[in-house]
């Protein structure tokens, strides 16, 4: 695993494949922070976020703040662009995903990156078929705090990126390379890992436990910081998605289990992960990206996922009273 965090001695390649324009799809949290973060780096009208063309007028005539500044952000709907991004960063929520992808399909070129920094194991693979595009490096978007609510995006931990390229993408390192020089260039904080199925299989058992105890059991971090029964559901489903590794072969441990374990007890007893921000909020979860995924995947080896069935059921349950 090679760390680089600020720019370093340049990797030379044409100017062709160097990055020169970033569309974000996603106006969330991470969206808001990458583009407040990207859009002082690079020329003017280079960074911006797609749209369709009803939504672009409603965002462009709200304001939006980043830790209490001002934060300036371009809004095109796809209509109103006649070149391709170099990079497209899709920071949706799962529900959004596929309809998303379907509105910009025509914009995006055979030479456009793509990085996702979305939750889960899946949503590369729904890009890769709904975009038609083999350009893509797998990311882990980890250690970032970042909360947005009503046009304020708060954080104290910008976190980093973990990139790197899976089994079937390691073809085209040009691609990785592009967005490491990329990296560089702007100073965003970035980590390449050589095994990136790994480490995003590392995140979604974390999320698989964390996020769907707590949408379930309406309650703050404290709740499975204590023991028990929220930590021991908490636990059970991160176990099943390691047992499941085992069939995959993507080599989640059981040191992983307890890393991962360890990192959900550090996280602030007060705070909340997104699926309980979204009970509260009355919209709906990522668990078809969750539970969906792990029964989903279960079902071809037969493996029995009873935690995870639970919590599936029980989250479409409250999602269908709103």
């Amino acid at each position: 695993c090679f760390r680089q965090t600020f720019a370093t001695a340049p990797i030379f390649m044409p100017e062709t494949t160097k990055i020169q324009s970033v569309a974000i799809l996603g106006r969330g949290a991470l969206g808001v922070m990458y583009g407040d973060f990207l859009t002082p780096r690079m020329p003017e009208g280079s960074v911006y976020f797609l749209a369709d063309a009803k939504r672009c007028t409603r965002y462009r005539e709200q304001s939006l703040t980043a830790n209490g500044r001002p934060c300036s952000l371009l809004f095109e709907s796809p209509e109103e662009l006649n070149k391709a991004p170099d990079l497209l960063i899709v920071a949706l929520k799962g529900p959004a995903l596929e309809s998303a992808l379907q509105g910009i399909k025509g914009l995006i070129s055979e030479n456009t990156i793509v990085i996702s920094v979305m939750n889960g194991i899946s949503s590369e693979d729904i890009i890769e078929q709904e975009l038609g595009t083999h350009r893509i490096v797998h990311c882990v978007a980890q250690r970032m705090d970042a909360l947005f609510q009503n046009g304020v995006l708060t954080y104290k931990n910008f976190g980093e990126l973990v990139i790197g390229l899976s089994p079937e993408h390691k073809g085209e390192p040009e691609v990785l390379d592009a967005v490491v020089d990329f990296f560089d260039r702007t100073e965003m904080p970035y980590v390449v890992d050589k095994n990136i199925l790994h480490r995003m299989w590392c995140k979604w058992m974390l999320n698989v436990g964390v996020n769907q105890t707590l949408a379930v059991y309406n309650d703050v971090f404290r709740r499975v910081h204590q023991e028990g029964e929220a930590r021991e559901t908490l636990k059970a489903a991160m176990r099943e998605v390691l047992s499941l590794s085992q069939k995959e072969g993507t080599g989640l441990t059981e040191q992983d289990f307890r890393d991962y374990l360890q990192i959900i007890d550090e996280l602030n007893p007060d705070g909340m992960p997104s699926m309980r921000q979204d009970r509260l909020a009355n919209r709906l979860t990522e668990v078809d990206f969750f539970a969906g995924t792990v029964i989903q995947k279960a079902a071809k080896y037969g493996l029995p996922v009873p935690i995870n069935c639970r919590l599936y059921h029980e989250i479409k349950s409250f999602e269908a009273q709103y």
